[in-house]
């Protein structure tokens, strides 16, 4: 049950996002036919639908379409990440699935015995022929889904660059593996029942093997998908987080160079205004590069290494003659060297994560005690 109220809260969580892109969509339906897949197994919903239907054990076929529709989802969203150019068409794989179930139900309905409602249609039916064809297209079909989508789980993880979508992907990856060894374990059962190599005394057993299995695939794809969900929920924290850092030194160096500030409209997305935040600083940085000359920027240098910083690994000097350049602009003196004009320096130049970390340990120290005593130091000698 904990796991059906898991699938549950996924399928309801991730409805929104299904309606925005084909690659969530696909993941959704897996899991909204998972999730009625295994509602299906509750004894309740079982005999409803099929006393409703009036045909004994229906539930199973269609618990077992819907295990086939969530494996082949499961395709489409990976393919989708692999190999997006493939677009909206329908794949042979579709064609497949639709072959594989119109024999499922060719066989349950005019061949599979089914004189009385069983609940549970596995145990009851092994050893027989048409059970077990029944039983091998849908295993058969289920493996090889599950192996070609742990193929392109596998692949997908590998080119990955976030660490948590990459995690992500590699636990979907073991989970539609699990999914394969449960269609190998129950291929083989039904197989050697048919054969006469085992007995009904196994049955127990194996169901619960295959569904200890088959629990651990769907806990395995749920944890994984759900991972880089999350691991997006955190970063947009973390954007905003950074956007607040910044906004002190943003608000200091654009008093000086408020030319620099882009004019384009309200951006609500935190990691969009992070990124304007970046940029703007960097360009006022350059708007004031003109106005520390060489003797500044030595001297800087020098009390970053004094307050124990070293210059070639931390930004701690460009804070200080940034600090320095920003009050020289602000008392209207000139340039020390020619003007330069700012430029809006593109977001895919950047190595986005480590400027966001160097301009906080720069606004550190920008607006640290070092900072302020550099900053009287250079009046004084301006002044002498």
């Amino acid at each position: 049950m904990s796991v059906l109220a898991m699938l549950w809260a996924v399928t309801l969580w991730r409805l929104p996002s299904a309606l925005r892109t084909v690659k969530q969509r696909a993941l959704w339906t897996a899991f909204a036919a998972l999730t009625l897949s295994m509602t299906l197994r509750l004894p309740g919903v079982m005999h409803a639908l099929d006393d409703r239907a009036g045909v004994n054990n229906l539930s199973t076929l269609v618990k077992h379409w819907l295990g086939m529709i969530a494996a082949g989802a499961v395709v489409d969203f990976v393919v989708a990440i692999a190999r997006p150019e493939t677009g909206r068409r329908l794949r042979p794989r579709h064609y497949v699935a639709l072959a594989a179930m119109t024999a499922m139900g060719v066989l349950f309905f005019f061949l599979v015995p089914r004189p009385r409602e069983v609940t549970d249609f596995f145990e009851q039916n092994a050893g027989d022929g048409w059970a077990t064809a029944y039983y091998l297209v849908f295993v058969v079909y289920l493996g090889i889904a599950m192996a070609t989508a742990t193929r392109l789980f596998r692949d997908s993880a590998r080119h990955a660059s976030a660490r948590w979508l990459r995690t992500g992907v590699r636990l979907m990856a073991i989970g539609t593996a699990i999914g394969v060894l449960y269609t190998l374990l129950r291929a083989a059962y039904m197989t050697s029942r048919l054969a006469g190599l085992t007995d009904s005394g196994s049955d127990i057993a194996v169901g619960n093997a295959t569904d200890a299995l088959k629990y651990l695939a769907i806990g395995s794809i749920l944890v994984g998908s759900s991972i880089p969900a999350f691991g997006v929920a955190w970063r947009t924290v973390q954007d905003g987080r950074h956007h607040r850092q910044l906004q002190p030194l943003w608000q200091d160096l654009t008093a000086v160079a408020p030319d620099i500030v882009l004019g384009a409209g309200v951006l609500r997305r935190p990691r969009l205004r992070l990124y304007r935040r970046v940029i703007e600083i960097r360009d006022a940085a350059l708007a004031l590069d003109a106005y520390a000359g060489d003797e500044v920027r030595a001297q800087a240098r020098a009390a970053a290494r004094q307050a124990g910083f070293d210059p070639a690994t931390s930004p701690a000097a460009e804070a200080l003659w940034l600090r320095a350049a920003r009050e020289a602009r602000a008392r209207g003196e000139l340039p020390a060297a020619g003007p330069q004009q700012p430029a809006v320096v593109g977001i895919d130049d950047l190595d986005f994560t480590a400027e966001v970390s160097r301009l906080l340990q720069l606004a550190r120290v920008y607006h640290s005690a070092a900072a302020d005593d550099f900053l009287s130091t250079t009046r004084q000698e301006t002044t002498a």
